[in-house]
């Protein structure tokens, strides 16, 4: 499923504006892990951001719009120090993995004890006719891309993050688009080991 992921994002270069949770992150080491075209790193340019993406033309269109710390890698796999990064973003990336538990994992490994995560992912929706796995196609430019989704239930992101060690903050649903509901949001904090 990654491979789709990959393929597509790599011909893709656009992305929408950044999401105004980003306001809510307070660290001094931010990660924008999924970073995508580096609309997140833009709005937090007071803080040091890194963008991190595995896709190479996300991190060119990134660092074209004015991304300095660019880092190619997978989300599974953190290029990090263990107890390193104060915070932590994974805008719109984790739904794209069938599952997410090695990649929370490696978030609690970097993290420095109290530090600070963000997540968005796409609900369950009626227009993928309530399918929790999904492959998105589109064509860009005359090509046929492939996206793989898991899309979550209302409750999953937040049962997920509790179990993985991490202290809600804030967990909300919200609508993009929609009339009902179709992404979840959650903003927390590493629970001292």
């Amino acid at each position: 499923m990654k491979i789709y992921t990959k393929e597509a994002y790599e011909k893709i270069v656009y992305r929408r504006k950044s999401i105004h949770f980003v306001n809510l992150i307070r660290g001094k080491i931010v990660v924008d892990v999924g970073c995508g075209s580096g609309q997140n790193c833009l709005a937090l340019k007071n803080r040091f951001t890194i963008c991190l993406d595995f896709a190479i033309n996300q991190l060119i269109e990134a660092k074209r719009r004015g991304c300095e710390h660019l880092i190619q890698a997978d989300m599974e796999y953190l290029p990090f120090r263990q107890s390193s990064i104060h915070s932590l973003m994974y805008i719109a990336s984790l739904h794209h993995l069938k599952d997410p538990s090695l990649t929370i994992k490696e978030a609690k490994r970097v993290l420095v004890n109290n530090g600070e995560i963000l997540v968005t992912v796409w609900l369950v929706q009626p227009n993928f006719l309530l399918k929790h796995y999904v492959i998105k196609k589109s064509v860009i430019n005359g090509v046929e891309i492939k996206r793989f989704y898991k899309l979550y239930y209302p409750w999953e992101l937040l049962k997920l993050m509790k179990k993985s060690g991490f202290r809600k903050e804030i967990y909300k649903l919200y609508r993009m688009k929609s009339i009902l509901p179709n992404n979840a949001m959650y903003y927390g904090f590493k629970q001292e080991s």
